[in-house]
């Protein structure tokens, strides 16, 4: 900004502080006026009597003189500030940022409020939605059960037994095989993945699951205090091995050694697997899911055991912890 140009500024600012100097000065002198003729009227007249009187005549002077003080007043006009005040624009100010101030806290909230109608929104859509789903399944589900009625209907008693039985026939062979699928692949996993990782927590290595690339040379060698796998030096003799293997695990029977050999760290750990799951699988159908029934008397705390409670699967005795058996995941987990 130019020296010329600052001049006109200077000069606009001095007159607009001259004005609301006027301003204040005359709004002073009127406050000044009222607060005198507020004395006086507090000095020469009598206190106001609030509750109108019983006595009729003397209530009828009160409304009287009331009426007189109104007329009086009426025609004198109200203060008005000079035309060049700057008071209206204070005032219209004042009023526009107190409007302003209003609308920003009703606007936030309103945004609270849009929010939680939309998040009620969406919930109250998803129940809806879900509702849906159930009503046409339920829907399908009833046809199909009209129609299975009316064809047993239709039919003789002996022919609704026999398509019943054909029926059920069907289901246990669909059964058969997805068990034979599910024994199958339960196989497959133990011998691809979790055996080789059984075998090196029994021989005090990590725990199943920290360290997946595990192999025979690891086994072979052993792990040391911390659970690190040792650098194989002198490499284990065949006898002292399989003695190792005999102490950790049980002996494998002779029919068993001549069909699977060798006799190592992974398939021992893949035999007790399988044998610790069979055994739990054989008690909780004989104990006909009774709480107390099912369990197996585990020889030692294996590491199969010890996966099998931490995947969930199956859980020690309360009070005796050499007694295992499978969780029934129809009932309360027990504690």
């Amino acid at each position: 900004m130019t020296e010329m140009e600052s001049i006109p500024n200077s000069r606009a600012t001095s007159a607009h502080v001259a004005r609301l100097d006027r301003t204040l000065k005359d709004l002073q002198k009127k406050v000044k006026e009222q607060e005198e003729a507020l004395k006086k009227l507090r000095a020469a007249g009598k206190p106001i009597q609030e509750q109108p009187d019983s006595n009729k005549d003397i209530q009828l002077l009160q409304i009287s003189k009331i009426k007189s003080t109104f007329d009086a007043l009426t025609p004198v006009e109200p203060y008005a500030p000079l035309p060049d005040s700057p008071l209206p624009s204070l005032l219209a100010l004042r009023t526009t940022h107190s409007t302003t101030n209003e609308a920003k806290s009703a606007l936030v909230i309103t945004k609270n409020d849009l929010s939680h109608v939309e998040d009620l929104l969406r919930k109250e859509t998803a129940d809806l939605e879900d509702g849906r789903l159930v009503e046409n399944a339920l829907q399908t589900r009833i046809s199909a059960l009209e129609t299975a009625i009316e064809k047993h209907v239709q039919k003789p008693k002996a022919q609704v037994a026999k398509d019943m039985m054909r029926g059920l026939k069907n289901k246990k062979a669909r059964y058969d095989m997805g068990t034979v699928m599910l024994v199958k692949s339960f196989n497959e996993f133990i011998d691809d993945h979790l055996a080789v990782m059984l075998a090196a927590e029994e021989l005090g290595g990590p725990v199943v699951g920290e360290l997946l690339d595990i192999d025979e040379a690891n086994l072979e060698a052993g792990f040391n205090a911390q659970g690190k796998a040792r650098k194989p030096k002198d490499p284990l003799s065949e006898v002292g091995r399989q003695k190792r293997i005999d102490e950790i695990w049980k002996p494998q029977p002779e029919r068993e050694r001549r069909a699977q050999e060798p006799w190592n760290e992974t398939t021992a750990a893949a035999a007790e697997m399988r044998e610790v799951t069979e055994q739990l699988l054989n008690n909780l159908v004989e104990a006909d899911g009774g709480m107390n029934g099912g369990y197996v008397e585990l020889d030692r705390e294996s590491a199969a055991a010890r996966f099998l409670v931490r995947s969930r699967v199956a859980q020690f005795h309360p009070k005796d912890a050499r007694r295992l058996r499978l969780i029934d995941f129809g009932k309360d987990l027990v504690s």
